[in-house]
This record gives structure tokens, sequence and C-alpha cells, in this order.
């Protein structure tokens, strides 16, 4: 049986005063070899490498090795979920979750 292997990727999250910024490092993956999914207020990422042979080309020999990669993070308590974008340019995949308005700071007036 070939049963698909997954290893966790690096990651970081940094945070402003109005949104979360997570960055996965996920050598290797597309846009397409992809998912991202929340489920309550955990954000799990999976991927599914894949070789494309050029077209008009097949594949004669190789010698890459497909990496997949999975990760679940918890979404902070501030973070919108529905505000969610995620981006995957040069091996590095970006999810940017806006805070929920009522838990950025804001400034009182004093009257």
């Amino acid at each position: 049986m070939n049963e698909t292997k997954y290893i966790v990727p690096s990651a970081t999250l940094s945070e402003s005063p109005e949104k979360f910024e997570l960055k996965f490092v996920v050598p290797g993956i597309g846009k397409g070899d992809a998912d991202l999914h929340i489920e309550g207020k955990t954000l799990t990422l999976k991927t599914h490498a894949k070789h494309v042979a050029p077209e008009g080309f097949k594949v004669a020999a190789e010698e890459f090795d497909r990496v997949n990669y999975a990760m679940s993070v918890e979404i902070p308590e501030m973070a919108d979920s529905a505000s969610l974008t995620a981006k995957i340019e040069n091996g590095i995949l970006t999810v940017v979750m806006k805070k929920r308005p009522e838990t950025q700071p804001k400034k009182i007036e004093i009257l």
C-alpha cells in the first residue's frame, strides 16, 4: 500500500494592530496543490505535490522528491476568519486574517 506521508512546514505568525499574517514555507507547491480549510477555530493546510512533465515530454527518469505538507494551527481569538485570504508565491503560502473590529485598538477622546 502506497501511503502518503506528510511533513510539517516551517511557519511564522505575525501580528499588526489590524491583522494577523501566517506564512508557511512550502517549496514546490503551486496554488492547485494546496488545500486550506477552517473548522471551528482550527486552520488546516494540506498539500498534494505532483510532478507534471512539460508539454510534449514524458518522464523518463526522476530524482525529485516530492514532499507533501500538513499542518493545523489555532486561529487567534481576535481574528475574523471570514476575512481570510490566501496567496502562494515562490514557495511561500501567505494567509491574512483581519482582526475583528471590536478587538482593534481605538483611541478614546476625553471630553
